[in-house]
């Protein structure tokens, strides 16, 4: 690790950070489930995974209806929480 990756704080703040990286783990694991329900909803409704979804909504199959881009939100929202809780899984707290 160079300065750059490291921070240094107090000891008597270990456990505050640790707590506050719980917390915000299981706020991330919640809202990945509530992503995942919905997603499942879209993808049993439209009968698509949702690969499959976003292979044809990148490539412009799809009309511009709001619940496409309902679904890719979802979709994105769900990637980026998962690459979050990775990072948290990085930290060496």
């Amino acid at each position: 690790m160079n300065a750059v990756d490291t921070l240094t704080i107090p000891s008597e703040m270990v456990p505050i950070v640790r707590s506050s990286l719980q917390l915000k783990r299981r706020a991330l694991e919640f809202s990945l489930s509530r992503y995942e329900d919905r997603l499942s909803a879209f993808e049993e409704r439209y009968s698509m995974s949702s690969q499959s979804f976003a292979a044809k909504f990148e490539a412009g199959e799809l009309a511009d209806d709001a619940h496409w881009f309902e679904w890719q939100y979802l979709l994105e929202a769900h990637r980026e929480t998962l690459r979050q809780l990775d990072l948290l899984d990085s930290l060496d707290v």
